[in-house]
């Protein structure tokens, strides 16, 4: 099994694109060590002591000892620009790669990658974290959230050098149903069938962001991205209607996709 620090450092110059919704754009180009991404700015208000007007902040339970000291050390290695300087324990199963659920006779692949995926190492407790963030989120949310194909069922992991911290976007509302008279966008085979009605104000919160500073913190945010704070730096990142898409790779550069649902492990797919 390769050391997850080595696939980081053959991935970060890599160009992919994520499943994004709307008109498709060039992911961000800048290197890690510039450590210019639209979103820090961003980022640092999320740090700040009170909470920014574009986010609510989820209270998350403290995780166990063995689990924090993983997540520190899966943010380490998804900074780490040289195997010589972050040498962390195998995240990933590679013995255990299975194929994400696909539907409508293979032609809707949720995930980027049709070859599969492949889950944490159970012993990291790191897949039993995520999974239950996932599991969380549509109780957080009071409903607003379900996990479904149609609704929640990925995240993207990032890490953004000037603030040193590591990140999952996650995506929710990713296929509403086509309706001529309030979304009529084709969003191909995955949307075929679904049953998620757009509702504008519900859209604008359709994304979370879940991260781990330099010092260990650990914090969830639910975004409104249809509020305006008035600084430009940071409104860069918000609006974007009416798919309100968060793109990952404004807040730094893309490890890796994480995909859930119920009665599937979660799995990953890199970058």
């Amino acid at each position: 099994m390769r050391p997850f620090a080595v696939i980081l450092v053959a991935l970060v110059a890599a160009v992919a694109a994520s499943p994004v919704r709307g008109p498709t754009r060039p992911r961000n180009t800048a290197s890690a060590s510039a450590g210019a991404y639209p979103g820090d700015a961003f980022l640092r208000a999320l740090d700040k002591t009170s909470a920014p007007k574009f986010a609510v902040k989820i209270g998350l339970g403290a995780p166990s000892a063995t689990t924090r000291r993983h997540l520190s050390q899966f943010r380490d290695a998804a900074l780490a620009e040289n195997i010589n300087v972050t040498q962390p324990v195998d995240f990933l199963d590679e013995t255990r790669q299975f194929k994400y659920p696909s539907f409508d006779h293979n032609k809707c692949q949720l995930s980027k990658d049709g070859n599969g995926v492949v889950p944490f190492v159970a012993s990291t407790t790191l897949g039993t974290y995520f999974e239950n963030i996932f599991q969380m989120i549509p109780t957080w949310t009071k409903g607003a959230i379900k996990l479904s194909r149609f609704d929640l069922f990925h995240g993207h992991l990032f890490a953004n050098p000037a603030t040193k911290s590591a990140g999952v976007v996650f995506h929710a509302k990713e296929y509403p149903a086509d309706n001529t008279a309030d979304f009529p966008y084709d969003l191909g085979f995955c949307q075929v069938d679904s049953n998620l009605n757009f509702v504008e104000k519900v859209m604008r919160k359709r994304n979370l962001v879940w991260t781990m500073d330099s010092s260990d913190k650990i914090s969830l945010w639910w975004i409104d991205m249809g509020v305006k704070t008035g600084d430009q730096a940071v409104d860069g990142v918000l609006g974007g209607e009416p798919f309100y898409t968060l793109f990952e790779d404004t807040l730094g550069h893309v490890i890796a996709d994480f995909y859930y649902l119920e009665g599937s492990e979660l799995g990953i797919s890199l970058y």
